[in-house]
């Protein structure tokens, strides 16, 4: 049910990204304001506008990490979910599967690097391996502790993460890499599994229970996300008549629970704000409630508000948001939400900004 899970969320990615290539937009253009497909465009110039000079290579190595954990656990004699045989052949099919779908889509797509040096863009190879390498994790130890797949998974987010900085690749390659890594693992288990059936597996090994949710827990989240912010009102700061229009941002989050279903939500973001005339970076910090209301099964909503403040090289303010998200329980650690927010914020005295964002995330819950 996961592999298919996985193809059918892969197909979906192609497809809108089909509908980019078609706009054919050059990573010299400026994006048209309020123009929802130039999201790629606003996350790297967030990029630009804060690290510029970022090169560093190091996600060359970290993308192997849990994989190198894994095999040094294995040889540890720290026994995970299945004999060195099988896990091999598992490991096999999926460093297949993902091979195979990350290359063949490169050279048949042929987008261009935001740092113009070739055109295998999309999706990033980094972030598959990455991401193929933490879910191998997950698979033979993340049900000895959820820590095990929190570590691979955060690694492979930072992986994402750095190759967006680095300047390598756009956000949406790094969304189909992950995508493409986790799928191809679930895919090359569900293979072995085939073969293997019941034989050569962990007898204490107990099968993840992927509508577990215990009410009475409280659980701690943290996460990553990004949006695409609609200014709305087109209210003018005044001076050389410049006007916001929208923007993309992104950020890292946090819930505190009290108790079991509400608690404390921390966040710090970086914000891209697009005006008529030129770009701004907007930084905020901001502190809240939130309240959780969770279904049995997949399914979870939550809501937000958060006050806190903001600054840039234009000026610095108060900042609000209300916030409503639904979240898709991937098992009892593993959170993608998609979430609808209200945001004012100040940049001058007595100007503020009314927007809404949509956005996705990620959360990690222990």
């Amino acid at each position: 049910m996961k592999s298919i899970l996985s193809f059918f969320c892969l197909r979906l990615l192609l497809a809108l990204y089909a509908v980019r290539v078609k706009a054919q937009i050059h990573p010299q253009e400026q994006p048209k304001p309020a123009d929802p497909i130039v999201f790629d465009m606003g996350i790297r110039q967030i990029r630009k506008n804060m690290m510029p000079d970022f090169r560093y290579k190091y996600d060359d190595y970290l993308q192997y990490s849990p994989a190198v954990v894994m095999f040094g656990m294995k040889a540890f004699g720290y026994q995970g979910r299945s004999s060195w045989g099988r896990m091999l052949v598992s490991d096999a099919f999926s460093v297949a599967v993902m091979a195979a779908v990350t290359n063949a889509v490169k050279y048949s797509v042929r987008r261009l690097r935001p740092d113009e040096t070739s055109r295998n863009s999309f999706p990033s190879g980094h972030t598959a391996t990455a991401f193929m390498a933490a879910t191998m994790l997950h698979k033979e130890y993340g049900w000895r502790s959820p820590w095990f797949s929190i570590g691979g998974y955060s690694v492979a987010a930072l992986v994402g993460v750095s190759r967006i900085m680095n300047n390598r690749h756009w956000a949406t390659d790094v969304f189909a890499g992950g995508v493409i890594g986790v799928g191809s693992v679930h895919l090359g288990y569900f293979l072995s599994d085939l073969i293997f059936k019941d034989k050569h597996i962990n007898s204490a090994y107990v099968k993840p229970d992927i509508f577990a949710y215990d009410l009475s827990r409280c659980y701690y989240q943290a996460g990553l996300w990004f949006s695409r912010r609609f200014v709305l009102g087109g209210a003018s700061l005044k001076e050389n008549d410049i006007v916001p229009t929208a923007g993309s941002s992104a950020g890292l989050g946090l819930m505190l629970p009290v108790v079991p279903k509400a608690g404390v939500a921390l966040r710090g973001s970086a914000n891209l704000l697009d005006f008529n005339q030129s770009d701004v970076n907007m930084y905020n910090l901001l502190v809240g409630g939130y309240w959780m209301y969770p279904l049995r099964k997949l399914v979870e909503f939550d809501l937000k508000a958060l006050v806190g403040y903001d600054w840039s090289r234009i000026g610095n303010g108060v900042d609000v948001v209300a916030q409503a998200a639904v979240a898709l329980r991937a098992g009892e650690y593993f959170r993608i939400k998609a979430f609808a927010e209200y945001e004012t914020f100040g940049l001058k005295a007595a100007t503020y900004i009314h927007s809404v964002s949509l956005g996705l995330t990620t959360s990690f819950c222990w």
